[in-house]
C-alpha cells in the first residue's frame, strides 16, 4: 500500500520509488510497467532514428483501430519467452502503419525497410539498430557487434518484466543475396526477445526466414477469414474518422454527401463495401471526394477497390 501511494504521488518519497517495486506492480497487473510510468522516465529519453520521423508521423495520422493486432501480439508475448511475430498483408491493409503505431506507442527500437529509397539492405538495417540498442541501453564495446551479440548484451540487462520488441516492417522489400536469413535476422533469440516483423504474402518456395526448432514463430495473416468482421469493422472506423474529425476533408466530404442526399450509414457502408477492406483504399479516395474530384459521380459510381481506383485516376 505504502508502495502505491508513493507511486501516486499520495505519500511521500525522498528517494524515489524503486524499479523493482514498479515491475512487481505491473506483473501483479498483468500490464507493462509504461502503462503506468511514463516511458520516458522508465527507459530514458528515447527516440525515433530520424529517417524514420516522417514516415511514422504520416503513419499514423489518422490512425484506427487494429485492435486485434495488438492484442494478439500482446498476448504472444506475454505467452512465449521470446519469438518472432508476422503480420501479413497484401498492399494497402495498413502492416506499415501497424508497425508505426506500435513503435509511437512504445518506443520501441525500429526499422522500416524503404524499396525506392534504397533502404532496404541487411547492413543499413544493422548500422540502425546497433545504433538504437547501444544509444537505448549503454552498451559498451559494441560499435562492431553482431546483431546476435547484441541482443545477449540487451537481455543480460533486461529485468522482471521488462522485454526488448524490435519492428521490421516490410520484408518483401528487402534486397538481399539468397541463401541466408532475411536481414541477417538471427535463428536463436535470448529470452524476453521478440521481433514484430511485416510483409506482403510469398509462396512457400520463397520463404525467407528460419529459425531455430525452440523459436517461437506466429503469423497473423489480415486475410484470413477469421478476421473479416475485424477489418470491416475498423474500415468503417476510419471512415467515419474522417469523415467527421479530419479536419482537411470533413467538411468536403460532408458537403458531397448532402449534396446527394446520402445517409451517413449508408455512405459509410457502401464505401466500406468498395474499399474491399483496404486502406490504401480510402487514403486516396475519400480526399478525392471531399477535393471534388468525383462530383460528377454518384455513392455507386465510386471506384470498386484499389486496382479500379488506379485505373480511374489514371484515366482522369
Amino acid at each position: 500500500t505504502d508502495t502505491i501511494k508513493r507511486l501516486l504521488g499520495a505519500k511521500e518519497c525522498p528517494n524515489g520509488v524503486e524499479r523493482w517495486s514498479v515491475e512487481n506492480i505491473a506483473k501483479a497487473l498483468g500490464i507493462e510497467p509504461t502503462d503506468i510510468v511514463d516511458p520516458e522516465i522508465w527507459y530514458g529519453k528515447i527516440s525515433v532514428p530520424p529517417e524514420f520521423d516522417s514516415l511514422i508521423a504520416e503513419k499514423i495520422r489518422n490512425f484506427c483501430g487494429r485492435r486485434f493486432v495488438f492484442d494478439t501480439f500482446q498476448q504472444f508475448i506475454t505467452t512465449n519467452p521470446h519469438g518472432y511475430f508476422t503480420i501479413v498483408g497484401d498492399a494497402g491493409m495498413g502492416k506499415s502503419s501497424i508497425a508505426a503505431k506500435y513503435v509511437w506507442e512504445h518506443e520501441s527500437p525500429c526499422y522500416f525497410n524503404i524499396l525506392v529509397e534504397r533502404r532496404n539492405r541487411p547492413e543499413l538495417f544493422l548500422k540502425s539498430i546497433r545504433r538504437q540498442l547501444i544509444d537505448r541501453y549503454q552498451l559498451p564495446n559494441s560499435e562492431d557487434a553482431d546483431l546476435p551479440t547484441l541482443l545477449a548484451k540487451v537481455a543480460a540487462k533486461l529485468t522482471g518484466t521488462e522485454r526488448l520488441v524490435i519492428a521490421v516492417d516490410a520484408l518483401d522489400e528487402v534486397e538481399q543475396e539468397p541463401g541466408e536469413n532475411l536481414l541477417h535476422l538471427p535463428t536463436t533469440l535470448p529470452k524476453g526477445v521478440y521481433f514484430l516483423l511485416t510483409r506482403r504474402p510469398y509462396n512457400l518456395g520463397k520463404k525467407r526466414l528460419s529459425v531455430s526448432p525452440g523459436v517461437l514463430v506466429k503469423e497473423l495473416d489480415l486475410r484470413d477469414e477469421k478476421y473479416v468482421n475485424d477489418n470491416q469493422d475498423d474500415i468503417k472506423e476510419y471512415i467515419l474518422f474522417v469523415l467527421n474529425t479530419a479536419p482537411d476533408y470533413k467538411d468536403g466530404l460532408r458537403n458531397w454527401i448532402q449534396t446527394r442526399s446520402i445517409p451517413e450509414i449508408t455512405f459509410v457502408e457502401q464505401v466500406a463495401n468498395k474499399s474491399e477492406n483496404n486502406f490504401m483504399y480510402l487514403r486516396y479516395v475519400l480526399p478525392a471526394i471531399a477535393n471534388g474530384d468525383y462530383n460528377d459521380l454518384d455513392l455507386k459510381q465510386l471506384p470498386d477497390g484499389l486496382q479500379e481506383y488506379y485505373q480511374s485516376h489514371w484515366v482522369r
